[in-house]
């Protein structure tokens, strides 16, 4: 009885023990012993000499390596044995050892005052990885601080909540203030009130967009007056534990009037659109030839866009909806008119990036906060690479075979269908899909990605697992069911909003083949579609 309530006792703590007598003969060895203590079973009976147990571990070759890093198998027999008996008679003794599968244990000795003696084995390979990963996350702070500190341009980072949580030595340098006074505390503690509150807008929206943004200030500068930079913040981190880099660059001479002019627009505008600073004034124009279409009912938001898009050298004109920009669309195409780019103001519906999709033209979403700081640079992202066409004084009509949207024939890209109700994140999925050189088609619901997945039969399928009318995993029960017999498998990945075990095991119980997780960005889209379906890359570049 006394036996099984000690072994109870063992299994519940999760801890091996055994007890001997005051002449050193086993009274008691838990069954858990054996999980750490590799001796044949007759040196675990009651009655067992410490002596023997001791050498019967010996010879197994367990001598373990102290956390110290020492090992005692350069020990003789009889000196390993005698020195672990006298452990044993010590009132107190603990070690912890580590064995030859880098499983880590703590061995606690006690001699109780009756001569009985008490020895408990204790698993720590947790605790001592938990230790390892504090010490590693530790030596990572300290070589960021180092790296940090060491940069020549001013940096600081904040937290999800907008605090000052590092700063190197170039930005209290520059700022002329000791780190302790901004550490902990808000923009307002570093920066003018009035540049705060612009950056904090600026921080905010990166952190809750993950789009890098940047603004040009005048900060004041010794000895007297104010210094020009440029204030560049990006999203760093994971889900849940984000952080804000925000780094200085030196605007003086960036959109001087004097910069030289070079005969590539890339390098023309490297040093200052990627300023992305509102004033759309001091963007130097170079006649790209291109021709954009803007879509917005807002007319700031037109007056602004077109004012920066002529700037860049485009021809271009706005419509108010999906009806006009279809009609549009049809006229230029008839009479074969390249459209290039349409800028899409994000309050406007949905149906207006599928209407630039069925023209095959490339699009870019923006909101009226990036339309101060980011159009110019999107659009430059966006082209880069493109050489530029003929100069003409009108629109040109191109009487070469063109398809839609007056692109000319190439082998057709991977197709993606894209199951996803969220009309940012259908925007999102776009934008990434485009970039990285797919077509695409949306469906809003799962039947509707059950029907389209029958009838266009894409190459790989984007299925958000929250769809209403029928969930994703159902959808892709019902896709499975369709392709059986065909001979076809069309890879379904998942996407999901957090990383719970259970979700990712229903999508894989469900079919699919793999997952990705929300917020998306360019490279781990491309990645899970490499992966999934290697095959594509090379159709893609096309």
């Amino acid at each position: 009885m006394q036996t099984t309530m000690l072994d109870a006792v063992s299994e519940v703590l999760s801890v091996a023990f055994f007890v001997y007598d005051r002449n050193d003969e086993l009274i008691y060895a838990s069954r858990l012993i054996r999980n750490y203590i590799p001796v044949p079973p007759q040196y675990l009976t009651p009655g067992t000499r410490l002596r023997d147990y001791l050498g019967a571990l010996y010879d197994t070759g367990w001598r373990g390596v102290a956390a110290g890093g020492n090992s005692d198998t350069a020990q003789s027999r009889e000196e390993w044995i005698a020195e672990h008996i006298s452990a044993h008679w010590r009132e107190r003794s603990e070690v912890q050892q580590c064995d030859g599968q880098n499983r880590w244990t703590r061995l606690t000795k006690r001699r109780l005052p009756s001569g009985h003696g008490i020895c408990v084995i204790t698993d720590i390979t947790d605790q001592k990885k938990r230790e390892e990963q504090w010490r590693a996350d530790m030596e990572r702070v300290q070589l960021t601080e180092e790296i940090l500190d060491n940069l020549p341009q001013p940096v600081f980072v904040q937290d999800r909540n907008l605090g000052m949580v590092a700063v190197n030595k170039a930005f209290c340098g520059f700022m002329d203030i000791p780190p302790e006074s901004v550490l902990g505390g808000a923009l307002a503690g570093a920066f003018p009130d009035e540049i705060a509150g612009k950056l904090t807008g600026v921080t905010r929206h990166v952190l809750e967009t993950g789009t890098a943004s940047a603004m040009a200030v005048d900060l004041p500068a010794a000895p007297s007056g104010f210094r020009r930079v440029v204030l560049r913040s990006q999203r760093v981190g994971k889900p849940g534990r984000y952080f804000i880099v925000t780094s200085f660059a030196d605007a003086v001479g960036a959109a001087s009037e004097g910069t030289a002019t070079t005969t590539t627009a890339a390098t023309v505008y490297t040093p200052l659109l990627r300023q992305k600073d509102p004033a759309p004034a001091e963007i130097r124009a170079v006649h790209l030839g291109r021709k954009a279409l803007l879509v917005t009912k807002d007319t700031d938001f037109e007056t602004k866009s077109l004012k920066t898009l002529q700037k860049l050298g485009f021809d271009c004109c706005c419509v108010r909806d999906a009806v006009e920009q279809e009609a549009f669309l049809s006229v230029a195409r008839s009479v074969g008119v390249v459209i290039d780019l349409i800028v899409v103001d994000t309050e406007m519906d949905v149906k207006c990036l599928e209407v630039a999709d069925d023209y095959d033209i490339g699009t870019i979403t923006l909101d009226g906060f990036q339309l101060d700081t980011e159009l110019a640079f999107m659009i430059m992202e966006k082209l880069a690479g493109l050489e530029p066409p003929a100069m003409a004084d009108d629109w040109e009509i191109n009487t070469g075979e063109v398809e839609h949207g007056g692109r000319h024939l190439h082998a057709p890209a991977p197709l993606v269908l894209v199951a996803e109700d969220n009309d940012i994140n259908q925007i999102v999925f776009s934008q990434i899909l485009e970039g990285l050189g797919y077509d695409y088609r949306i469906a809003a619901d799962g039947e509707a990605v059950v029907r389209l997945c029958r009838e266009l039969r894409p190459d790989i399928v984007l299925m958000d697992v929250t769809l209403p009318l029928l969930n994703g995993f159902e959808a892709c029960r019902r896709i499975r069911e369709e392709e059986r017999g065909t001979g076809r498998t069309t890879p379904v990945i998942g996407v999901l909003v957090q990383a719970f075990e259970r979700d990712r095991d229903e999508c894989f119980a469900a079919g699919m083949n793999d997952v990705i997780l929300k917020p998306l960005s360019p490279d781990a889209v491309e990645a899970v579609l490499e992966r999934v379906a290697p095959q594509l890359k090379g159709a893609s570049a096309g």
